[in-house]
């Protein structure tokens, strides 16, 4: 009796690991679907970037969307803060203070022919939320990087009573004329993750041609922040909510008090509702005006950068439904390429045994194979172009 029980056992371990094997392979490991305006500078560079076009694996034991944000903030509070080689603190033209970090100053990276990664955080981070993308960009390619911080993030005092969460292209055009007096031959990237993304976004509609980046990548992007900040899972917009008061509103209460609105804004339930009372604390007179001057969606058909834009259709913050009714002029933006795929979750992209970020290998992946259009250029491969029928979409 004894024998049939193990046995049986062995037996349904057996069928549900098959099962389960049937069910990865079949519904969760895929191709990233492509979507870009044919170009041979954007041929080459997928070409040069085989994880474009080479199925993704999500983490086996965490491809879940829940999970995967679940294990992301984990290793956010669990992790050790990364220690950059330097802190700034810049003085901006209203008296505001945003600030820089820096990382790989005192190395090679310094070289003329290497670049600056200019990385843009999150809605309610700082130069920590985006260590590990960081830490793997200066291990793996030795690049210098620093992150932009905004008014009012990290530990950046608020001396005028302004924030936007979503940042200020004309905050940003000072820190990026900063970096540029400061290394003045060196070619910038950039990099938006999340809400940092949108002011990324918003910078280079504005710029157009007259943009400093060479190139940019853009992840977990929302598009139109009027709509999208509406849509995220209720969930996590209450919580989002209440983060914000804590994180903005609490923290700078002596520095914004004395705003009108101040308190309405301090009883909102979702983020949702911050935004569209975010005018309050922002510099704005109404909510038109401050998703005029904010919203990145208005802008961003003028963009001419280089781009990758990265988006999972499980993602419960910047929802699909934002990716999708973007897409017909997102397809068509000129040296863009729309990388699309079904995991990945908001901004966290496990993949492997040791739950490692694909989306940062795509970053360094897609930077490298741009500053190879540095060499002398060569015409897209016809394995290339066929293998490419396979994984894009028009």
């Amino acid at each position: 009796m004894e024998f049939i029980w193990d046995h049986l056992f062995i037996t349904i371990i057996v069928v549900f690991t098959l099962a389960f094997g049937f069910y990865y392979f079949w519904e969760v490991v895929e191709t990233p679907v492509l979507r870009f305006s044919e170009s041979d500078f954007l041929l080459r560079v997928i070409e040069r970037s085989p994880n474009l076009t080479n199925k993704y694996h999500p983490t086996f034991w965490c491809f879940n969307q829940h999970l995967m944000l679940l294990l992301l903030m984990f290793r956010e509070y669990r992790t050790k803060p990364y220690k950059y080689d330097q802190l700034e603190q810049l003085k901006m033209k209203d008296g505001g203070i945003t600030g820089l970090a820096w990382s790989g100053i005192h190395a090679k990276a310094t070289k003329e022919e290497t670049p600056i990664v200019v990385l843009f955080h999150t809605i309610s981070g700082d130069e920590q939320d985006v260590k590990s993308t960081v830490k793997y960009l200066r291990e793996r390619y030795g690049w210098m990087v620093v992150v932009c911080i905004r008014r009012g993030h990290g530990n950046l005092p608020l001396t005028k009573p302004k924030i936007n969460t979503m940042g200020s292209t004309s905050d940003l055009k000072e820190q990026l004329a900063y970096i540029q007096k400061k290394y003045p031959k060196k070619q910038l990237f950039g990099v938006g993750i999340s809400a940092g993304s949108g002011l990324l976004a918003r910078y280079l509609g504005e710029a157009g041609t007259k943009s400093q980046f060479s190139a940019a990548v853009a992840v977990s992007p929302a598009y139109d922040i009027e709509k999208a900040f509406h849509r995220v899972h209720p969930v996590y917009s209450k919580i989002m909510g209440q983060r914000l008061i804590s994180y903005f509103l609490k923290t700078h209460y002596e520095s914004l008090s004395k705003l009108k609105g101040i308190e309405e804004l301090l009883k909102i339930k979702t983020i949702g509702e911050f935004q569209d009372k975010l005018h309050t604390v922002s510099g704005y007179k109404d909510k038109e005006n401050y998703y005029f001057y904010s919203n990145p969606v208005l802008v961003a058909k003028n963009i001419r950068t280089p781009l990758l834009v990265l988006n999972s259709a499980d993602d419960p913050i910047c929802v699909n439904q934002n990716v999708l009714e973007n897409l017909h002029w997102l397809e068509t933006l000129p040296n863009t390429i729309h990388v699309h795929t079904k995991r990945g979750s908001h901004i966290a992209y496990f993949q492997g045994w040791k739950a490692k970020s694909w989306s940062d290998s795509i970053i360094g992946e897609y930077f490298a194979a741009v500053l190879k259009e540095d060499s002398p250029k060569q015409k897209p491969s016809k394995k290339t172009k066929s293998k490419l029928k396979k994984v894009k979409l028009r």
